[in-house]
């Protein structure tokens, strides 16, 4: 049994997260709630559970402070934090990311995202639980487990990135082999799903000689086809070293081949990239057009290897540019967009070709739905059938949104378009006419009516049968029973 907490402003957010739990058959079980950061410090003081949900902007506290106070104040921290967020933004995201937060989601929450994102986080817990850690032969860990071991400022050692399709598989080769010579205390790190093609491994206190990696190499399975980036020094920090890695992994781009490269800081280049092409091409709808900007972006960045540092860069920048397009039009931001910002996330593509068919992809996945968006036609009439149906329950704008995975503020807007009122307003018809029915065709009492349309307050829904049609219920019932 996973143990599950929930820290958000929202009760109704607490209550779809707790029910859509109940509802992925998975062994878990939300132990706690709370509605403001100082009262998630004292939850997870009290419950320490596997799972926090998060929201970034609750009171007194907001979501990524509470976190950070969390690691500051204990040496090790198991919990994989989930953040929950009204909207997106990238500094939240890549802050969130520093802090080992295993996922960022969107207010209201998809479905099968969420059930995805639980799937993972719960097989990551049971490997973790299931892991022996012998003092001799240290486990696989996560980039953030290894950074909060004390390394987020300086480190000295050895440090040896390996890329290539099934990069566990290749690890645990490659660990075999480094084992077998006088230096044993290797650590394996991952960046999970992800970005399963990426992993380093780290020697502790020790300068490996480039020599003796090049043997090992160009012996094993890591001949062929296969990327292996190594550095060796004192006092450096970890995550210019990734970065620095990361753009030399990116010389793939420019042709190169070579399978074992010793770490050299790169030389930073300016460069100068217009989007607006780009960005009309999406207002356009036009899938050549968008392939065609793209081509002009990636031309100038692949044309001269002195901007191979500036790669992932660029390729944010399209990011944010589709991102920002979906927050014009309302629509939830896919999570593949999000997780580009991810550490390697340009490492998923082996060529130039592949990166920008996928970018030509979730431009066109956007004006599908920007298409969809726009007309509104078909989630309109949805709502409209589904209060037809649950006209006795306790709806709301939010709930309402949430069940057809739109934002109110769309919902809200699509409908007033069409219907020429807002939602409340034609639940409330809807009550109201079946409310009328009941009076004249059946002998219920006006309490007994009220509840069964959906109000619970027998004092309101006579104000609004008043309202409407211009008498009390009981005065209805007298004229038309």
């Amino acid at each position: 049994m996973y143990r599950i907490c929930i820290a958000d402003d929202e009760v109704y957010v607490q209550k779809s997260i707790i029910q859509r739990i109940a509802n992925s058959g998975l062994d878990m079980e939300v132990v706690g709630t709370a509605a403001n950061g100082f009262e998630a410090l004292a939850l997870y003081e009290e419950e320490s559970p596997d799972i926090f949900f998060v929201d970034i902007n609750m009171p007194v506290i907001n979501g990524l402070d509470f976190i950070e106070k969390v690691r500051k104040q204990r040496n090790a921290v198991d919990t994989q934090f989930v953040i929950i967020s009204g909207y997106d933004d990238f500094a939240y995201m890549k802050r969130a990311i520093r802090l080992g937060v295993v996922n960022y989601i969107k207010k209201p929450i998809l479905q099968q995202e969420f059930q995805e994102m639980l799937l993972e986080i719960e097989q990551k817990l049971s490997e973790k639980r299931g892991r022996e850690r012998p003092h001799s032969q240290k486990s696989a860990g996560t980039w953030s487990e290894f950074m909060e071991q004390g390394r987020a400022e300086r480190m000295t050692g050895s440090l040896i990135l390996v890329w290539k399709t099934m990069a566990q598989d290749a690890a645990e080769e490659f660990l075999s082999a480094l084992r077998k010579t006088e230096h044993t205390q290797w650590q394996a790190v991952t960046f999970g799903k992800e970005m399963p093609d990426i992993c380093i491994l780290f020697l502790e206190g020790e300068l490996l000689r480039e020599q003796e990696l090049d043997k090992i190499c160009r012996a094993g399975p890591f001949c062929e086809g296969n990327k292996v980036l190594y550095w060796s020094g004192k006092n450096q920090h970890p995550e210019e070293m990734l970065i620095g890695m990361e753009a030399l992994l990116n010389l793939r781009f420019y042709g190169e081949t070579a399978q074992v490269m010793r770490y050299r800081e790169p030389e930073r280049e300016r460069l100068s990239v217009m989007y607006d092409a780009f960005e009309s091409a999406l207002e356009t709808g036009q899938e050549e057009l968008c392939r065609e900007a793209l081509g002009k972006i990636w031309n100038t960045v692949f044309g001269d290897r002195k901007y191979v540092y500036l790669i992932k860069q660029v390729y944010q920048s399209v990011l944010l540019v589709l991102a920002n397009k979906y927050m014009k039009y309302d629509i939830p931001l896919p999570i593949q967009i999000r997780k580009g910002l991810f550490p390697f996330a340009v490492c998923r593509y082996q060529n130039k070709k592949e990166l920008t068919d996928e970018l030509v992809e979730y431009a066109g996945e956007l004006n599908q739905k920007i298409v969809l968006a726009s007309s509104g036609c078909d989630l309109v009439d949805k709502v409209v059938r589904y209060m037809e149906q649950y006209y006795r329950e306790d709806i709301s704008l939010s709930e309402l949104a949430a069940t057809f995975f739109v934002v109110p503020t769309y919902l809200a807007r699509r409908f007033k378009e069409k219907k020429s009122c807002t939602v409340m307003q034609y639940l409330e018809d809807i009550r109201l006419r079946k409310a009328r029915e009941l009076l004249e065709n059946s002998r219920m009492s006006i309490q007994e009516v009220a509840l069964l349309v959906g109000y619970k307050d027998q004092n309101y829904f006579a104000r609004s049968f008043r309202k409407v049609y211009g008498m009390s219920p009981r005065e209805y019932r007298n004229l038309n029973g």
